[in-house]
């Protein structure tokens, strides 16, 4: 059986107008699909816009991941969903002894509790039709230990465990869910971190881009036998 076609398919995209999201995005609307782009900021900015020529094929929605209200309403005005990616995230690297309750509140909100969400209200419309991909971004954090980081690597870490138990509950309806760990990403989450000192600690002696990590979501949704797969794209910093 040769890979699936995400042509005509309906893509629901979280954290979508920046950065991996907006990669995963990009690509997936070369491959044919109807992508809906989910973010705090329903119109995009002229930054944010995925592609113009393909502008057709991309609907953006408003969408605050960590509140149910909002994806019950987002949910009744779009069809099924055959791809959902969970990307939405934040982070705030202080020691955990000097972070503010409500930014703890707020990435634990986005990165985990949002996962969550996407994974219960679009899990069940793929559930009812026993068809449907799953793709939860989470991060080489979710396994290495980096100082500053704990409330970030805990919500990934969440993240990874959800993928692990959703691939059991689901798999048998036919729903599959995947997740990708990216490591050092040139986006602009990363753009402050010291490049050359990690660059050194990295095989590849280099950052990741955000088109590569879109690549193994593309390869995540069309293996239609890829279920509780966990992909690594760290350039072998995770060994």
């Amino acid at each position: 059986m040769g890979l699936l076609s995400l042509a005509g398919k309906i893509a629901l995209i979280t954290g979508g107008s920046s950065g991996i999201g907006k990669a995963i995005a990009k690509r997936f609307v070369e491959e044919g699909a109807q992508v809906v782009i989910a973010s705090r900021n329903a119109a995009p900015t002229t930054a944010e816009t995925v592609t113009d020529h393909h502008s057709t094929n991309i609907t953006y929605a408003k969408l605050d991941v960590g509140r149910p209200k909002e994806w019950y309403m987002l949910l009744g005005k779009i069809p099924d969903v055959d791809v959902l990616v969970n990307c939405a995230g934040i982070t705030n690297n202080k020691l955990l002894i000097r972070q503010q309750n409500e930014d703890i509140e707020q990435v634990v909100s986005t990165n985990l509790t949002g996962a969550i969400y996407g994974c219960k209200f679009v899990g069940k419309k793929m559930l009812s039709r026993r068809n449907g991909c799953i793709i939860n971004v989470s991060s080489l954090l979710a396994t290495r230990a980096v100082v500053g980081t704990a409330v970030y690597a805990a919500t990934k870490a969440g993240v990874l465990g959800l993928t692990n138990s959703l691939a059991l509950e689901y798999g048998g309806y036919g729903v599959r869910v995947n997740a990708i760990l990216p490591g050092y990403i040139a986006t602009s989450m990363t753009e402050d971190l010291d490049k050359e000192k990690l660059i050194e600690s990295i095989p590849l002696k280099r950052f990741g881009t955000p088109e590569e990590v879109a690549d193994a979501a593309a390869f995540l949704a069309k293996n239609g036998y890829a279920n509780d797969c966990i992909l690594n794209l760290a350039g072998g910093l995770s060994g």
